[in-house]
């Protein structure tokens, strides 16, 4: 199974990858493609890198990563992004191939606002993992499997927020990655 991990990816972290190594330890994935989400409808535009520089990004922070990997797949889709058209694309363009969908625990409470949510629960299964200070014991889906990933403290808008104080990132951040997200950061906020 592909686990499909949407994200901005603004920048990437250390939790991002745990996480994804955690389902690919715990043989739920065979492999992670990183998804990135040139804008999703639910956030707001304003903060957020090129694509392609966060792509760059990406895939600095997987260098050396088996079983992972970058996707570009909706730098060329109509903008939005809706999760939805891009499962249909990715599963057209790779019939061979199983996606399971990864998400936070935060947008699961929001998951009802997504286009045509109920599709997506109906034909591919959604892995959910935890996030600090939100609990989802109460929602329960056939198809959504809430998984004991590790809790890594901090986000990305944080992580934005010590680059633009000048504190450190190395303890966060992939090492590959962290010249070019100084680097880009620095110059963006």
């Amino acid at each position: 199974m592909t686990g499909l991990f949407f994200g901005s990816f603004n920048p990437i972290h250390n939790g991002h990858i745990q996480i994804a190594k955690y389902l690919l330890i715990n043989h739920l994935c065979d492999e992670i493609w990183f998804v990135i989400s040139p804008h999703n409808p639910l956030k707001k535009n304003d903060t957020l890198l090129t694509e392609n520089k966060r792509l760059e990004i990406l895939e600095a922070a997987l260098t050396g990563e088996k079983n992972i990997q970058a996707c570009d797949i909706e730098f060329g889709m109509p903008k939005p992004s809706y999760t939805i058209d891009t499962l249909n694309k990715l599963s057209a363009n790779h019939p061979e191939k199983t996606f399971a969908l990864i998400i936070g625990a935060d947008n699961l409470r929001n998951f009802h606002l997504w286009k045509k949510h109920e599709e997506i629960t109906a034909r591919w299964p959604v892995f959910v993992y935890p996030r600090p200070g939100i609990d989802i014991s109460a929602i329960s889906h056939t198809h959504i499997t809430k998984i004991d990933a590790p809790l890594f403290p901090l986000s990305s808008t944080e992580i934005r927020e010590k680059i633009e104080k000048g504190e450190d990132i190395t303890d966060f951040v992939p090492a590959h990655a962290i010249k070019s997200i100084l680097e880009y950061y620095r110059q963006f906020l």
